[in-house]
């Protein structure tokens, strides 16, 4: 074979290969995603790091430089001043705390209606998996308004809720604050442990609860021996999502804990933003993106 077409040969195989490719709807798929992902996600949080150590020109004279240098004034700020307590590590602690006691319930509630729907004989079961999914379609803060409109005070809210208008005197600490934020939350992500759990539970053999049975097992034991480890993979990815979305609600967390000022980092870091405080904002959001991923981390570990 000639040079001449040795190299023709190669050029129209390079060619073929790379229609190959190119033409190759997974191909195509996979590109697509990771346009989206580098566009919607790679290029903001990059952004996000780069301002959070790129000094504004209101702050300039503060941190003692020059607007748009680089500069650590702002984690300093955030993480080792006078200001780090109120900042970060009160709205920090009850993030953990809303974020924790909201995977608790929330994994308790849906787990236990999935094992409800799934294995036991309920009546009307078609109306029933429909209707536990209906809260999660409701948005949260139409929760927190019906919370307000059941047991909110005079004392803080206002006007009386429904139960102070029936001379009930209803705590001020359950019309506001973590408790009434846990149980609205709670109420809202349980699905996503009904979910996941419930599609664990369909896809166990029942033939293994059965032999269990046939052994002399009790309920309890098949269902701590059996049913439980083989769910456990689908509780703990309930938790993670029910984790994640707890720490980094805005809408629940305003209704319910301005009014007594309880903080956490999501309105926290809204204060932050509304008042122009981008660097400083950029920063708590990067902070709450690390809990996200060691919370995801430890969970798969």
């Amino acid at each position: 074979m000639k040079p001449k077409d040795q190299n023709y040969s190669k050029s129209r195989r390079l060619k073929n290969q790379i229609k190959a490719v190119v033409t190759n709807p997974y191909n195509l798929i996979v590109l697509i995603a990771i346009v989206l992902l580098t566009y919607l996600i790679v290029f903001p949080l990059l952004d996000m790091i780069s301002t959070s150590f790129t000094l504004a020109q209101k702050d300039a004279r503060l941190a003692g430089g020059t607007a748009g240098s680089f500069t650590l004034y702002y984690w300093q700020r955030l993480l080792g001043s006078a200001l780090t307590k109120q900042m970060l590590l009160q709205p920090l602690l009850n993030s953990l705390l809303i974020g924790v006691c909201v995977s608790f319930f929330a994994i308790l509630i849906g787990s236990v209606l999935a094992w409800l729907m799934v294995r036991t004989d309920l009546p009307f079961k078609p109306f029933f998996s429909l209707a536990v999914i209906i809260p999660y379609m409701i948005p949260s803060w139409c929760k927190s308004q019906a919370w307000l409109t059941m047991f909110k005070t005079e004392r803080i809210g206002g006007s009386p809720g429904f139960l102070m208008s029936l001379g009930i005197n209803v705590p001020d600490w359950l019309a506001y604050g973590p408790v009434a934020i846990i149980t609205v939350l709670s109420l809202h992500y349980y699905a996503y442990a009904y979910l996941l759990v419930s599609a664990a539970l369909n896809s166990i053999n029942s033939e293994l609860e059965e032999m269990g049975e046939i052994q002399g097992a009790g309920k309890a034991t098949i269902l701590r021996k059996i049913t439980f480890p083989l769910v456990l993979p689908a509780m703990l990815s309930a938790v993670i999502l029910t984790f994640s979305k707890a720490i980094g609600t805005f809408g629940v967390i305003n209704y319910l804990g301005s009014k007594v000022n309880f903080v956490t980092l999501s309105s926290q870091l809204y204060m932050n933003s509304k008042s122009q405080n981008t660097q400083t904002a950029f920063a708590m959001a990067l902070i709450m993106i690390c809990i996200a991923r060691s919370r995801y981390s430890s969970t798969r570990s």
